[in-house]
């Protein structure tokens, strides 16, 4: 689970901004909580705040970080990320930090990245212990005369570790190439490690915590929405889903008769329809998927010789003979196809990021998502962290004082990030009507002549 999350000099974010999910001693909503090793993690955090305070740039700054983690720097567009509005900020680093829970153990994971370079100039991943010690796994910087270095604070329990994680390490010492210079340690040792236990067992971990996130912005699709290609069981659950959030659709259903997915990228440029098989040929190996193409949904799945197929899908709005296309559908049902599939995701833990989570939802049906979530994730570690512009989610009968964080620009066009929670509200305070008469800030500010 996701503790805290901190970032400096990215898009918006001037000075380090921290977002925390600790829970304080608030009593209310028990069941948005986890209890993991002594600590009280909350289950979601909804972020306010009027349009270009700097909402989406959070999301953005944990998407972004999260692809250098994964993918090294050049993977990303580097260009213009940096806080424009002040000088000099381009040839400092942007760094991101995140405090993590993973199996009853927490960690602080963080890099520092140089714009001017485009490599890496600082990655740390330390453990945190129950008395607030911290043990660097490994820490890389530069240090006062340019040169490279990674080291260590384990005390190794086998010369075997200290060899191998020593091996490793020199890669990003003083003889550091271009190569290592944009890649993480993280990801050089969790894909080189088959470790089941021990220290390099961990480090995977941290790793695949990033690979398990689930980021959505307003246009994305959740590749969830393939399982109920897959299996029955979760098309029913799918259909029931849609069924209970009053969307008219009784059943998600597919066309009976299986037809050559040539035809299907006929009216498309080849060079995008090769690009298109491509990669549904790789997706479509192990399982059906679905796949939208021309604002339909398809489930595609290869025949006996090795053939791309498609069923399309069709929903059952009440008429059995007369099914409705994917196109027909609103676009709050169609972002429903995107929300859906989170829930049944059934890992012991996962963080679920959006933005804007109420785009295109009716406010009753983005709060009984919302309601549903912490339903459903009952005995799960499940987080939602989501950016909204709906105010009628600022009620404390749905949400708790410490999950409610507002983004507010500042004068010098800077983001601030900050809790509710500061402001010492009573439970029964109506705080949707404080927040729009700017109590809390983080609203639009009309200036007249």
């Amino acid at each position: 689970m996701l503790i805290g999350f901190s970032v400096s000099n990215y898009k918006s974010f001037n000075e380090s901004q921290s977002i925390s999910f600790l829970a304080s001693k608030i009593t209310r909503h028990k069941m948005h909580i986890s209890n993991i090793a002594n600590r009280r993690i909350l289950k979601s955090g909804m972020i306010f705040g009027a349009n270009a305070g700097g909402k989406s740039n959070l999301v953005k700054a944990i998407f972004f970080s999260r692809k250098i983690i994964l993918n090294g720097v050049s993977n990303v567009n580097l260009s213009k990320r940096h806080f424009r509005l002040a000088k000099d900020k381009y040839i400092e680093p942007g760094v991101f930090e995140y405090r993590i829970m993973i199996d009853n153990q927490e960690f602080s994971y963080g890099i520092a990245v140089s714009y001017a370079n485009r490599e890496i100039v600082g990655e740390w991943l330390s453990e945190i212990k129950s008395n607030e010690e911290e043990i660097y796994l490994f820490n890389r910087g530069i240090d006062k005369d340019g040169l490279s270095y990674a080291e260590s604070d384990i005390l190794f329990e086998t010369k075997e570790d200290r060899v191998k994680l020593n091996f490793y390490l020199d890669g990003f010492g003083e003889n550091i190439s271009d190569a290592y210079r944009k890649k993480t340690i993280l990801n050089d040792i969790a894909l080189r490690t088959t470790d089941k236990e021990g220290l390099f067992a961990k480090i995977r971990k941290v790793y695949e915590w990033f690979e398990d996130m689930i980021i959505l912005f307003p246009n994305s699709k959740y590749s969830g929405l393939n399982d109920a290609a897959a299996e029955e069981e979760k098309r029913i659950l799918f259909s029931n889903l849609m069924s209970f959030f009053d969307t008219g659709i009784e059943s998600v259903e597919t066309q009976k008769e299986e037809m050559d997915f040539d035809k299907v990228l006929e009216n498309i440029p080849l060079e995008d329809a090769e690009k298109i098989e491509a990669d549904i040929s790789n997706e479509t190996s192990n399982h059906p998927i679905m796949f939208k193409i021309n604002k339909q949904v398809f489930i595609l799945r290869k025949d006996e010789n090795g053939n791309i197929v498609y069923n399309k899908l069709l929903l059952n709005h009440g008429n059995p003979d007369d099914l409705f296309e994917y196109i027909d559908e609103s676009d709050g049902t169609k972002r429903l196809f995107d929300l859906i599939p989170l829930f049944y995701e059934k890992k012991r833990s996962k963080i679920i990021v959006i933005d804007e989570i109420d785009r295109s939802l009716h406010t009753n049906l983005t709060r009984r998502f919302l309601e549903l979530f912490y339903e459903l994730t009952e005995n799960y570690d499940y987080q939602i962290i989501a950016t909204t512009h709906d105010s009628n989610l600022l009620d404390l009968d749905l949400l708790r004082q410490d999950e409610i964080w507002f983004v507010e620009r500042q004068e010098d066009h800077s983001s601030k990030i900050f809790s509710l929670n500061k402001f010492k509200e009573r439970y029964d305070k109506k705080i949707d009507r404080e927040y729009l008469l700017g109590r809390y800030g983080a609203v639009p500010v009309f200036y007249e002549d």
